[in-house]
């Protein structure tokens, strides 16, 4: 069997295993839910087949480097020292998180389509509400490892904000709270990367590509098979975002999207959050400069 026939016959399987989709020529780009075959079963195949093994390998050797047990990362993320009360500000934005992030669970279980909890925004959503609600102060490092890596993933929602995908919302209070909830996911890791309550670690080339080998391994696999499995158009794993530059290059879209995720993973961090944190640290020393 030829290297081509065995990735077609993987292909066949998928197809037989996969949600009945309609040809790639049928995608409405009109629906955001449902996706098509607008990427061949062989060529599902052959993502599934190399991208795993490349996103595992790049998420454990960076990750081994970044914030492994010899590193200063390490011992920062499982430091334990006294943690300053939330303010009232934080109460409240973790109030408006958990509700907006309750609003969209309602309207998901209105229209039936839950799966869509699963959307890398969403999921964003639940981590913020998990890191500032974390009971377990004994095991520090796990909330912190979470937030340092989504301060490298920001960028979602900021394209997000950029680019909404309205489509399909068309419930009442839906549009208002995609907004709410898009922004709060934006904020809220603004207002922690200087807070005392949490523990931020300097930026590095290795943890941009531990966070961009984490962000790519929920894509593929994770989203990629529930979307193969439902039918649903998880993160655009089954069809593009109605953005024409994106259409234009046909099944190889993801391509794209997998490389603007990797360079994005370092403008978000360096230019974003870092100058943004270093505001904060400047503006706090003016002001005890000027009140002593």
């Amino acid at each position: 069997m030829t290297f081509i026939s065995m990735f077609q016959a993987l292909g066949g399987i998928i197809k037989s295993l996969s949600h009945e989709l309609p040809p790639g020529h049928l995608t409405d780009f009109e629906d955001s839910l449902r996706g098509s075959w607008y990427i061949s079963p062989t060529q599902h195949a052959l993502e599934l087949c190399f991208l795993v093994p490349t996103f595992i390998g790049v998420t454990i050797y960076f990750g081994n480097k970044a914030w492994g047990k010899n590193t200063e990362a390490y011992r920062l993320m499982n430091s334990k020292h006294d943690v300053p009360k939330a303010s009232m500000l934080e109460r409240i934005l973790l109030v408006m998180m958990v509700g907006s992030f309750g609003i969209t669970c309602v309207h998901k279980m209105a229209t039936q389509t839950l799966l869509f909890l699963m959307q890398p925004c969403h999921a964003s959503a639940l981590l913020l509400i998990i890191v500032m609600m974390w009971p377990w102060k004994q095991y520090p490092l796990i909330p912190r490892l979470l937030l340092n890596t989504y301060y490298y993933t920001l960028w979602g929602a900021i394209l997000a904000l950029i680019f909404p995908d309205l489509r399909d919302h068309d419930m009442f209070g839906e549009v208002f709270n995609f907004f709410l909830e898009h922004t709060l996911v934006l904020i809220l890791p603004l207002y922690m990367i200087s807070n005392p309550r949490y523990v931020t670690i300097p930026p590095s080339f290795d943890m941009a590509l531990f966070s961009f080998g984490v962000y790519a391994f929920y894509h593929t696999p994770v989203l990629h098979l529930f979307s193969l499995w439902s039918g649903y158009n998880l993160n655009f794993s089954l069809g593009p975002p109605a953005l024409g530059f994106l259409i234009e290059t046909g099944p190889h879209y993801r391509n794209i999207m997998f490389m603007a995720a990797l360079l994005n993973m370092f403008w978000t961090r360096y230019l974003v959050m870092d100058n943004f944190h270093n505001l904060i640290r400047w503006t706090r020393q003016q002001v005890k400069l000027k009140s002593s």
